[in-house]
């Protein structure tokens, strides 16, 4: 054997070692992570070895990793992310497979999901969260928006607007709770 066959071979079982070491050090938060999403053990057990794939197909991942300690979970549950929203993509496009007509006769003639009882409460429900966002102090309200619209992670939050990590955390919770607040009182009135 040449020695240029065995140097790939061996930085494959160190990249390998390096990626199994790392998986087991944010193992806890990123089966948490994706259990939340997908509530299923079995399913949470695939996606972390696709993660694992996707982590091997990166040439060099050490020295990538390297500069990046404190944010190396995040990484993490970056690429798991992408692989759920990946497989309710797959999903959504096997559900539209396997669409029925609705020319069958077995299907009920009315949805409430268009109801325009249910459209009105629905609006009704977005208009009391938006009075909510908008008595709220702008950073908060900035925050939010980045976080849920744009899908920013808290650290790139916090790198844009220049504030710490623990205050996007505590913006995004004040936004949730007068969310939440907004739509109890909906409720309420209903």
């Amino acid at each position: 054997m040449n020695q240029r066959s065995v140097l790939p071979q061996t930085r494959r079982v160190a990249s390998h070692k390096f990626i199994e070491k790392l998986l087991a050090e944010h193992s806890f938060a990123l089966r948490r992570f994706i259990r939340i999403r997908l509530n299923s053990e079995h399913d949470c057990e695939d996606v972390l070895q696709e993660v694992y794939v996707r982590l091997s197909q990166i040439d060099d991942l050490p020295a990538k990793l390297a500069g990046r300690l404190d944010t190396t979970r995040n990484y993490l549950l970056q690429i798991a992310s992408n692989l759920l929203i990946d497989r309710a993509r797959r999903a959504q496009v096997r559900k539209q497979s396997q669409h029925v007509s609705s020319a069958d006769d077995d299907l009920p003639l009315h949805c409430e999901v268009y109801a325009p009882e249910r459209q009105l409460a629905n609006k009704r429900k977005l208009q009391r969260i938006d009075y909510a966002l908008q008595k709220l102090r702008p950073e908060q309200r900035k925050a939010f928006l980045l976080h849920r619209v744009e899908g920013l992670s808290y650290r790139e939050i916090s790198d844009q607007l220049g504030l710490s990590v623990s205050t996007i955390e505590k913006h995004i919770a004040a936004t949730l709770l007068a969310a939440r607040k907004a739509i109890a009182k909906e409720e309420q009135h209903d």
